[in-house]
C-alpha cells in the first residue's frame, strides 16, 4: 500500500536479538555506527538536547526521600489541611526533620481536555501534556476465585469503575491467570475497562472429593508434620493435623478398615504434598503479576493503589518472593490494598462438615484456617502501607475507601542520615500530633535510586523467563520482557504517553480471511528530527526498535510485533515494489500487517531510537468491522500518490494523520460482500460528498457504478480538488449501494485542511 513519490526508503529488519549476518560485519558496523553517531552530535548539535527519562536518578547523596502519608480521622476518612507541622517522622526510631512537603487533594482529579486534538481515528502523543490524577492496579486474582463468587467481584469493580475513579486517572485491569492486561485513562477508557472486567471468570473450583485435603491442611502436612512424620507440630491441643485427616480418611472410606495407619499416613501425606504444589504455583502466579504492576509503575511519581480483589493466600516463609515483592511495592511507593472477595465467612469448610461432630475443635480449626487462608494477603497489605477489608459484604464500600484514600495524601521530604549503605533497610514511622487521627504510611525504604530499582527489576524479569509452551499468566510478562529493552517493555505494559518521539497511528480494516478475522494494517509515523541520524543529512540513516501489542478486548488474546528496524534513505524509485515505509517532510511512515478479530483493539504502540535511547509511546483504539456482510475498507486519505511503476498503477500513499493541504485530496476504497449475479458479477454503486461540520455541502458526485478491477476487486479511486475550500474540519462522507439487493452503507470520515502545508500531509 504505502509509496512515496520523492526519495523512497530501504528497509532492514530483524528480529529481535537475531544475529548480524556475515563474518566479521558486526564490529566494524559497531564501530562506524559510533563514530557517525560522534560526528552528526558534533554538526546536528544534538548532544544539546536533553534526554526526557522516565526513570528519575539521584546522583548527589544530598537528595530527599520522600514518603506518601495518608491520614484518616476516626471513621477512616481521609483528612485535608494538614501541614507540616503537624507530623513527625521517624527513621530508625530516631526522629528526622522534614524538609520539604506537599499535600495532594485529586478530589475532581480532571484534567484539562486534549487541545488541538486530531481528528478522527488518528491517535498521537503530540499534545499538550494531561494532568493525571491517580494511578490504580485492579488486580483481579481469578484463579482463587470460585466461581460463584465471581458475579460480586464485578459488581466491585463496576461500583469503583462508575464511582470511584475521576477524570485523568491512570488504572491497569489484570488478572493473576494472564486473561486481562488492559490500561486506559478515564474517562475515555472507562468503557473497555468494563467490558473487560465483566468477562472475569472463577477458576477455582471446591474439591468435593473424598480425598480431599484444604490448602490450609496440606501446608501444615508438608511443611510442619510430614517431613517428621511423627507430627510433632501442632496448633490443636492433642490433635496432628495428619492425623485429623487420616481419620477423615477412614471414615469416609477413603482408607479401609483393614489398611494400616502408616499406609494410611503415607496417602495422605503424598495427597498434601499435591495440593501444596499447586497452591505454591498460583500464589507464585499472583506475585508474578503484582511485580509486573510494580515493574510497569516504576518511575511513575505520586502514591499508587493496587485493588487485589482475591480470596487469599498464605503466609507461606518459604516463598521469600512475598516478602520481596512487599520491599518492591514499598519502594515504587505501591499500596496494596487486599480485599476479601469471600465476604462474611461463616459455618464449617466442606471438608470438615462431612467429618466427626467435635463441634468445638471443629469452630477452632475452622477459625484458624479462615485466619491462615488470608494471612498472606493481608501482611502485603499492611507492610506496603494499605489495608485488608476481611469478613464484610460490603466489597463495594471498600473499593470506595480505596478511591478515597488515593486522592488525599501528603508527600514528606526528608534528608538520609548517614550510617547505612543503599541496600540496607532502613524503617519508617510517621506520626500526626492531632488527637484522634492516625497515619498510614510504607514501613521503610532503601536508599536505592528509582534507576536501580528499575534495573533490579528488569534484571529480574529476565531471569524469570519460561521456555515456550510453558503455561500462560502472570508470568507472561515476564517472559516477554527479556526479548525487548525494560523501557520498551514497561512502555507497552502502560498506558502513559511517551513523546521523547512524536508518533502518529491509525489502523486500517481491509478484506476478510476465511478464518473470520480482517486483515489490518497499522500504519504509524515517527518524527524523523527526533531520531539519531547516523550517515548524515544526504544519505539519512537511522536504526528503530519497533514493538506493537495489539490485545482483543473481548477475548484477551493479543498478538505482538517486535523488530529491530534500519531505515536509510535511497534514490528515487529504488527498493521493493511496496516498500513498508516512506519519508515525508522530515515524518518516517511504517506500516505492519495483523490479521485480528472483529471486535474492539487496543494496540500498544512503542518504537525506541537503539542509539540516542528516546521512546514514544501511545494508544491507539479501533474497532475491527465483522468480515460478513456488505462493507467498506477503512478509506486511504491521502494528498499524496506513488509514482506507477513496473506495470502497476499508481495509488494513494498509507499515511497515520487526516490533516492535509495542497490543491487535491485523494481517497480509495474497496467495497466487500456485494452480491454477485450470475453473468454479471456485482452491480455497486458509489457518491461521496465532502462537507463542513456545520453541514454545508463543498463537493460531491452523483452515484455511479465501481467497475471491477481485473483481478475482481471493487476499487473506487477519488480526487477531490481542493480550490477554493477553506481551512477548517470536514467530513468525506461515503456512500455505496448494493444494486442486487438494495442494501447501503455510509461511512463518515472526519478530517481537517489546512491552508499551509502540514507536517506530513
Amino acid at each position: 500500500m504505502p509509496g512515496d513519490d520523492g526519495k523512497l526508503l530501504k528497509i532492514r529488519h530483524r528480529a529481535a536479538g537475531e544475529k548480524q549476518r556475515g563474518q566479521g560485519q558486526p564490529k566494524v558496523a559497531v564501530k562506524q555506527a559510533f563514530m557517525a553517531v560522534v560526528a552528526f552530535g558534533l554538526v546536528a548539535g544534538f548532544a544539546n538536547v536533553q534526554e526526557r527519562r522516565d526513570v528519575p536518578t539521584f546522583p548527589s547523596r544530598t537528595e530527599l526521600v520522600t514518603v506518601d502519608a495518608v491520614v484518616l480521622d476516626d471513621r477512616g476518612r481521609p483528612v485535608r489541611g494538614l501541614t507540616a507541622q503537624d507530623f513527625a517522622l521517624y527513621e530508625d526510631g530516631k526522629p528526622q526533620a522534614i524538609v520539604s512537603f506537599e499535600a495532594f487533594d485529586l478530589g475532581t482529579g480532571a484534567g484539562p481536555a486534549a487541545a488541538n486534538a486530531p481528528p478522527g481515528p488518528v491517535a498521537t502523543n503530540v499534545r499538550p501534556a494531561r494532568a493525571t490524577a491517580s494511578s490504580f492496579v485492579l488486580l483481579v486474582d481469578d484463579m482463587s476465585l470460585a466461581p460463584s463468587r465471581q458475579e460480586t467481584v464485578r459488581t466491585a469493580l463496576t461500583r469503583f469503575l462508575t464511582d470511584g475513579v475521576r477524570d485523568g486517572d491512570e488504572l491497569i485491569y489484570a488478572t493473576t491467570s494472564g486473561d486481562a492486561w488492559w490500561a486506559a485513562r478515564m474517562p475515555e477508557g472507562r468503557e473497555d475497562v468494563l467490558a473487560v472486567a465483566a468477562r472475569v471468570r472463577g477458576r477455582s473450583l471446591l474439591d468435593n472429593a473424598s480425598d480431599a485435603v484444604s490448602e490450609w491442611e496440606a501446608f501444615r502436612i508438608s511443611h510442619l508434620e510430614g517431613q517428621g512424620g511423627a507430627g510433632d507440630s501442632v496448633a490443636i491441643p492433642g490433635a496432628s493435623m495428619i492425623q485429623r485427616v487420616v481419620d477423615r480418611y477412614y471414615q469416609r472410606g477413603v482408607c479401609p478398615p483393614l489398611m494400616s495407619v502408616f499406609v494410611c499416613r503415607s496417602m495422605v501425606i503424598a495427597r498434601a504434598e499435591q495440593v501444596d504444589a499447586r497452591r505454591r504455583n498460583r500464589t507464585r502466579d499472583t506475585l508474578s503479576t503484582i511485580d509486573r504492576a510494580v515493574f510497569t509503575l516504576t518511575g511513575v511519581r505520586g502514591r499508587k493503589a493496587l485493588l487485589l480483589l482475591t480470596e487469599g493466600f498464605l503466609n507461606d516463609p518459604d516463598l521469600e518472593r512475598a516478602q520481596a515483592v512487599a520491599g518492591r511495592c514499598r519502594e515504587a511507593n505501591i499500596a496494596v490494598y487486599s480485599l476479601d472477595v469471600r465476604g462474611l465467612v461463616t459455618g464449617l469448610a466442606a471438608a470438615d462438615a462431612a467429618g466427626p461432630p467435635n463441634t468445638a475443635e471443629l469452630g477452632a480449626i475452622q477459625v484458624e484456617q479462615i485466619e491462615a487462608e488470608a494471612a498472606g494477603s493481608v501482611g502485603l497489605a499492611e507492610d506496603t502501607g494499605g489495608f485488608a477489608l476481611r469478613n464484610t459484604n460490603d466489597l463495594g464500600g471498600g473499593v470506595a475507601r480505596v478511591a478515597e484514600e488515593s486522592r488525599v495524601y501528603y508527600l514528606l521530604g526528608y534528608a538520609p542520615p548517614e550510617g547505612k549503605g543503599p541496600r540496607d533497610w532502613r524503617k519508617l514511622r510517621v506520626e500526626v500530633g492531632r488527637p484522634g487521627l492516625r497515619v498510614r504510611a510504607r514501613k521503610g525504604y532503601t536508599l536505592r535510586t528509582a534507576a536501580e530499582i528499575a534495573a533490579a527489576a528488569e534484571a529480574r524479569l529476565a531471569s524469570l523467563s519460561r521456555p515456550p509452551g510453558t503455561k500462560a499468566g502472570a508470568g507472561q510478562g515476564a517472559a516477554a520482557a527479556p526479548l525487548l529493552p525494560a523501557d520498551v517493555a514497561r512502555a507497552l505494559a502502560n498506558v502513559r504517553e511517551a513523546d521523547a518521539i512524536p508518533l502518529r497511528a491509525m489502523a486500517y480494516a481491509f478484506e476478510g480471511r476465511p478464518t473470520g478475522a480482517v486483515r489490518t494494517l497499522i500504519a504509524v509515523e515517527a518524527d524523523m528530527r527526533s531520531l539519531a541520524n547516523l550517515d548524515g543529512e544526504d544519505h539519512p540513516r537511522t536504526v528503530l526498535t519497533l514493538s506493537i501489542a495489539a490485545a482483543h478486548r473481548d477475548s484477551g488474546n493479543t498478538q505482538r510485533i517486535n523488530q529491530r528496524i534500519e531505515v536509510e534513505a535511497g534514490p528515487s524509485g529504488g527498493g521493493a515494489t511496496r516498500p513498508s515505509a516512506a519519508w515525508d517532510e522530515g515524518w518516517l511512515a511504517l506500516s505492519r500487517e495483523l490479521d485480528l478479530a472483529p471486535g474492539v483493539t487496543q494496540a500498544r504502540i512503542v518504537m525506541r531510537d537503539e542509539f540516542l535511547g528516546r521512546l514514544g509511546a501511545l494508544t491507539l483504539r479501533f474497532v475491527v468491522p465483522p468480515a460478513a456482510g456488505l462493507r467498506l475498507s477503512t478509506p486511504v486519505i491521502t494528498n499524496r500518490v506513488s509514482p506507477a511503476r513496473e506495470g502497476l498503477p499508481s495509488r494513494p500513499v498509507l499515511v497515520a494523520h487526516r490533516e492535509f493541504s495542497g490543491d487535491r485530496l485523494y481517497c480509495q476504497f474497496e467495497v466487500f460482500g456485494a452480491a454477485r449475479r450470475s453473468g454479471t458479477g456485482p452491480r455497486v454503486e458509489s457518491s461521496y460528498e465532502l462537507r463542513r461540520r456545520d453541514g454545508d455541502v463543498m463537493r460531491r458526485s452523483e452515484p455511479s457504478f465501481v467497475s471491477p478491477s481485473a483481478d475482481g476487486r471493487l476499487l473506487r479511486l477519488l480526487a477531490l480538488p481542493l480550490d477554493g475550500i477553506t481551512q477548517g474540519d470536514y467530513e468525506l462522507v461515503l456512500r455505496v449501494e448494493d444494486k442486487a439487493t438494495g442494501q447501503t452503507r455510509e461511512r463518515i470520515e472526519p478530517l481537517r485542511i489546512t491552508t499551509q502545508r502540514a507536517a506530513g500531509s
